[in-house]
């Protein structure tokens, strides 16, 4: 779950979810291909090819589930959800608890704002193997680990970027696009 790496900040995530995503795009790849191939073999390429764009957009939502991360930097905490990133500075962050369904939450000093972490959301797998209790004191011990004092710093909230989900959801668009045209301009045959 944890991976500190050499930059001087730690990376918190689920081991399973490259691992799950990374199965699952594999598994609808080759049932997609599958079905384009049986629906091809029936119908024509004409309706087997629409199971391309299905397959590019279910593509782009696990990867956008595998981005989803905890990033703790020096004075900042970063947390990477599938449509929005936080950047928290340290001393905005109040504490960070695990709510009744087991999701990570990280509340800040001002309004007891609670910003949930994807990464963390509460699953079964999570009961048993305490995953986001575990992140949640790794963000308390940074939390109250001794520090310079930084820049006065704000809570920042963008869109995440993720390459791999916005390539296949781009691909999905302009697959959706070319496939209606070419349906339009070859008429009913």
């Amino acid at each position: 779950m944890t991976k500190p790496s050499p930059q001087g900040r730690t990376v918190l995530r689920r081991r399973s979810w490259p691992v799950l995503c990374g199965i699952a795009v594999t598994a609808l790849g080759i049932g997609m291909l599958s079905a384009v191939w049986k629906v091809t073999s029936v119908n024509g390429f004409r309706m087997g090819w629409q199971g391309i764009p299905v397959y590019l957009a279910l593509a782009a939502i696990l990867g956008r589930i595998v981005t989803c991360k905890v990033v703790l930097h020096e004075a900042t905490l970063v947390v990477i959800n599938p449509l929005r990133t936080h950047t928290i500075p340290r001393s905005a962050l109040a504490r960070a608890e695990v709510d009744d369904h087991g999701t990570l939450e990280l509340h800040l000093h001002h309004d007891d704002k609670r910003i949930p972490s994807f990464a963390f959301g509460g699953s079964l797998v999570d009961r048993i193997k305490g995953t986001s209790e575990e992140a949640a004191h790794t963000i308390t011990t940074w939390l109250n680990t001794p520090h310079p004092p930084t820049a006065d710093l704000h809570t920042q909230t963008h869109w995440t970027c993720s390459p791999y989900a916005d390539t296949a959801l781009a691909l999905c668009a302009a697959t959706s696009a070319a496939g209606v045209l070419w349906m339009a301009l070859s008429g009913g045959s």
